[in-house]
């Protein structure tokens, strides 16, 4: 087993399948992975791609004659998707005697789809729909969803834009994509403060607020605020520290200092890709 970086925002487990084995139709669990799996001849739920029914399939452990841990069936799945030598299948482990099974391929397009949808999001609740789709999709917890494509987002270069002072106070739109990260992650309480309010209907009150207008929306421009913090920004004699990855971490309000709560102080630097050979 090796272990190399993702290029995804998230871990996640690959087998390296060899010709001899596609040719007799089964995949080869590696002995790194055999913890994972049943330790007796039966038959495993094994659901591939982003299907939702699962398929049964023969399972045979390490100490059978085969001295190999196998699932078998697979010839069909190899077939439809003209499986080569030395590609790689992503596999999930789901509860129970449950697994999921993708072409790398085939995983690594689905989370860059549905990821480009949720960046198109109309609103918030599209967007959750597709945070929800790709925690599903990558197996792993909503919150970590929402980490990771914090994570992808941040990532992105900041583009500056001509900046024109408004005498409107209307509030700037921010993407439904990243209004919902950021409530979810910050739960909707000011990162300065870390004060939170909430609306007659039991949903957290605040507002978005652009660090440097002329940054526009990037994930290291926006912050999660009260309406009194807000108001600071623009009333007060303002300081602003910033990292060297252009984060913000402390501001002043005349006198007052604050430092900034920053949920990417939380999530991994890198994703890791974890390589298991037949």
């Amino acid at each position: 087993m090796k272990t190399i970086e993702s290029k995804l925002p998230f871990n996640y487990k690959t087998i390296r399948v060899t010709r001899s084995r596609i040719n007799k139709g089964l995949l080869a669990i590696p002995v790194s992975l055999i913890e994972s799996f049943p330790k007796t001849t039966k038959k495993i739920c094994v659901t591939f791609g982003d299907d939702t029914k699962a398929v049964s399939k023969n399972f045979t452990p390490y100490a059978s004659s085969t001295r190999e841990s196998r699932i078998g069936g697979m010839r069909d799945f190899y077939d439809d998707f003209n499986i080569k030598d030395g590609e790689e299948l992503v596999i999930q482990f789901l509860e129970g005697d449950n697994y999921r099974i993708f072409t790398e391929k085939q995983f690594e397009k689905r989370i860059t789809k549905i990821e480009e949808e949720l960046d198109k999001s109309k609103n918030e609740l599209e967007a959750d729909s597709k945070l929800h789709q790709i925690s599903i999709i990558a197996n792993c917890g909503l919150e970590e969803a929402l980490f990771s494509e914090f994570y992808r987002l941040s990532k992105r270069e900041i583009n500056k834009r001509i900046y024109k002072p408004r005498v409107s106070r209307a509030k700037k739109i921010v993407p439904a994509s990243m209004r919902k990260l950021l409530s979810a992650i910050y739960d909707g309480k000011c990162q300065i403060s870390g004060f939170g309010f909430l609306m007659k209907n039991g949903k957290p009150y605040f507002e978005i607020h652009h660090i440097k207008p002329e940054f526009g929306d990037h994930l290291k421009n926006l912050l999660i605020v009260s309406p009194n913090v807000h108001a600071q920004f623009t009333y007060t004699n303002l300081e602003e520290s910033f990292d060297e990855q252009g984060w913000l971490r402390r501001v002043k309000f005349n006198d007052d200092e604050f430092v900034v709560n920053q949920i990417i102080d939380k999530i991994p630097t890198k994703f890791e890709k974890e390589v298991h050979y037949e």
